[in-house]
């Protein structure tokens, strides 16, 4: 709950042993979005592993929401990469032809799981680089904080020949200090 007013009282009847007093709060419920994804996952221990580059690209092509890849150990003690695909139920099917046509992998698991996400939009502000596109998130007690895209910091890096950091940093402070 986003907390509007707290008030307090004290009522003139003596409750013995407790005192007799009262705190109201009162507020707007917060609510996350929710919504309903798709996890497919495979491991693979036995693929040249400059294909994965490749593979994260083909999967985000496809509509991946998120890529991860995670170091396991598998049978026999053979080092191996799991791959973790979050995606919209609508592109399940997509995402696993994608991973059955680009990696060694025999097969996949896949499984739905609900989530809960802060509100965000793309908004544009002025930043010494111009105008550019933030995310505005606003967090459960109803703050909003505003995150540049990686896109947008990476573009420009590239341009100007600078760090990303840099870029990045440069971007959050014209957010604390706008121009």
């Amino acid at each position: 709950m986003i907390i509007e007013k707290t008030g307090y009282g004290a009522g003139k009847r003596e409750l013995e042993p407790i005192p007799n007093l009262l705190r109201i709060i009162t507020g707007k419920a917060f609510t996350h979005q929710k919504d309903a994804i798709t996890v497919v996952e495979t491991c693979i221990d036995d693929m040249n592993p400059e294909v994965f580059g490749f593979l994260m690209d083909r999967l985000f092509e496809n509509g991946a929401l998120d890529v991860y890849w995670i170091p396991i150990f598998m049978k026999k003690n053979r080092p191996g990469t799991m791959v973790q695909v979050l995606c919209p139920k609508d592109c399940r099917e997509i995402v696993i032809d994608c991973i059955l046509s680009e990696t060694t992998s025999l097969g996949v698991r896949y499984y739905d799981a609900k989530r809960r996400v802060l509100a965000r939009e793309s908004v544009l502000v002025e930043t010494t680089y111009g105008e550019i596109a933030v995310k505005r998130i606003i967090a459960p007690n109803g703050s909003i904080r505003m995150a540049p895209e990686y896109e947008v910091c990476r573009k420009i890096a590239l341009e100007k020949n600078i760090p990303i950091r840099v870029v990045y940093d440069t971007i959050v402070q014209s957010l604390i200090n706008p121009i």
